[in-house]
């Protein structure tokens, strides 16, 4: 007669003679909570890099040339709404709208304040091309030079493109007029 072990059995016939202590509080992070950590530091990193520009676009070199091209529509529309020609005349350091005075038989300010002249943001530069030609900007405003760039009474554009760029960065902004007779942007990297 040997001694019988002490327990219960279970419902499927093993002996169960020993319960193992209720474990104490978790310690640790649960999965759930690592992965809203790592979101958060993914967004937070993101919200960096777009800020700093660190991911190659400039966003005030965008900027400008959404305002160039929303300025160069608005002078396109002009044109059409008083069949006069507007132009737009380039500098090294910024630019500024023109309008046909045919009584005057001379380009004149545009009166409108959103075509009024602009400078260029520091460290941005601008280079004109005439049918496919550089063409050298004037280092001074001379008020009796035309304008480099012309939207006739019809609001068609001559052929040229501007290069918008900023000093230490890669990217160059295109601005040029689209087959549909509108502006066409576009973007490259030297």
């Amino acid at each position: 007669m040997g001694s019988r072990p002490t327990g219960t059995t279970s419902a499927i016939g093993t002996l169960a003679t020993e319960r193992r202590p209720a474990l104490g509080p978790t310690t640790g992070f649960t999965l759930v909570e690592i992965l809203v950590v790592l979101a958060i530091i993914g967004i937070v990193s993101g919200g960096v890099l777009f800020s700093f520009g660190l991911l190659g676009n400039d966003r005030r070199l965008s900027d400008e040339a959404d305002r160039l091209s929303a300025r160069i529509g608005l002078a396109a529309d002009r044109a059409e709404l008083e069949v006069r020609e507007y132009g737009l005349r380039m500098q090294p350091d910024g630019y500024e709208f023109l309008a046909w005075d045919s009584r005057r038989r001379e380009w004149q300010p545009a009166q409108d304040d959103s075509l009024r002249a602009r400078r260029w943001p520091t460290g941005v530069s601008a280079e004109v091309r005439i049918d496919g030609r550089a063409i050298v900007l004037p280092k001074r405003r001379d008020a009796l030079e035309p304008p480099q760039l012309g939207v006739d009474a019809r609001g068609e554009f001559n052929a040229f493109e501007l290069r918008l760029r900023r000093e230490g960065d890669p990217l160059t902004e295109i601005i040029r007029p689209a087959a549909d007779g509108g502006l066409e942007r576009a973007q490259v990297r030297r």
